[in-house]
């Protein structure tokens, strides 16, 4: 994934290149966000000892944290946004998926593509997201949480980063998403 010989170059090149999602553009573009920075800025986090909570461990391939109850917690709270964006039978899905007595690495994976398109949507509908890290050396798309955004900007702060130069808030207004 990463470096200039990664396979993603020639993918996005054959789109247009990389997008910058600061500037307008019309057509087809490929933006890359995170799973795990969703939860964090959709508020799906679980009550812990740390104030601030704890992410899910929904993964199965890491059986030594993965939680049966923290799977069907993801799976829920994306089927409840996939069904109020529409999205029928990703909702039904999700809902199968919620109730696996032993999900695969493939159910999560399935899992976080629809987290990446609940993240595509929110872009689409013009609302706030932020863009983490840069032109150079890459970056994420994910909706703007207030969490999330003075999370990053303490870890920039931590890193001897400028968080402006890192994390940017924006809306994406170029997008016209056309719904059939």
């Amino acid at each position: 994934m990463f470096g200039n010989a990664a396979p993603i170059w020639p993918f996005l090149a054959r789109f247009g290149g990389a997008a910058d999602p600061l500037v307008p553009s019309v057509g087809t573009r490929v933006i890359e966000t995170y799973p795990v920075l969703m939860l964090i800025s959709l508020g799906w986090i679980l009550p812990d000892a740390r104030p601030a909570g704890r992410l899910p461990k929904y993964n199965p391939a890491r059986s030594t944290t993965f939680s049966l109850s923290d799977w069907s917690y993801v799976c829920e709270r994306a089927r409840d946004a996939s069904l109020a964006a529409g999205l029928t039978e990703i909702s039904k899905w999700l809902a199968r998926a919620a109730a696996l007595p032993a999900p695969r690495k493939a159910d999560q994976d399935r899992v976080d593509a629809v987290l990446c398109l609940l993240a595509a949507i929110h872009l689409a509908s013009q609302n706030e997201c932020l863009m983490v890290g840069d032109q150079t050396t890459g970056y994420i798309v994910v909706p703007s949480g207030v969490g999330l955004r003075q999370e990053l900007e303490a870890r920039c702060l931590k890193t001897r980063r400028v968080p402006s130069d890192w994390v940017k808030v924006f809306r994406d207004s170029s997008f016209r998403p056309t719904v059939q």
